[in-house]
C-alpha cells in the first residue's frame, strides 16, 4: 500500500471536515446578525418611547404654564 491509496480518501476527508466547518461558521455567522439585528430593534424601539415620553412631557409642561401664568383661553 502505497500514499496513493491513503491520498484520494484523505482527500475526501479533508474536504468534507473543511466544508463541515465553513457550515458552522455560516450557521454562527446568521446566529450573530440575527442577535445583533434583535438588539437593534430594541434600541430603536426604546429611542422611539424616550422621545416619544419627551414630547409628551414637553406639552404637558406648555400647557401648564398657560395656566400658570394667569392666562384664559
Amino acid at each position: 500500500m502505497g500514499l496513493k491509496t491513503f491520498k484520494k480518501p484523505l482527500r475526501k476527508v479533508t474536504v468534507y471536515t473543511t466544508s463541515q466547518v465553513f457550515k458552522a461558521l455560516d450557521y454562527s455567522k446568521e446566529a450573530f446578525y440575527n442577535a445583533k439585528e434583535g438588539f437593534e430593534d430594541i434600541i430603536a424601539e426604546a429611542h422611539y418611547e424616550n422621545v416619544k415620553r419627551h414630547n409628551e412631557l414637553k406639552l404637558e409642561n406648555n400647557q401648564g404654564g398657560n395656566k400658570l401664568n394667569g392666562s384664559t383661553n
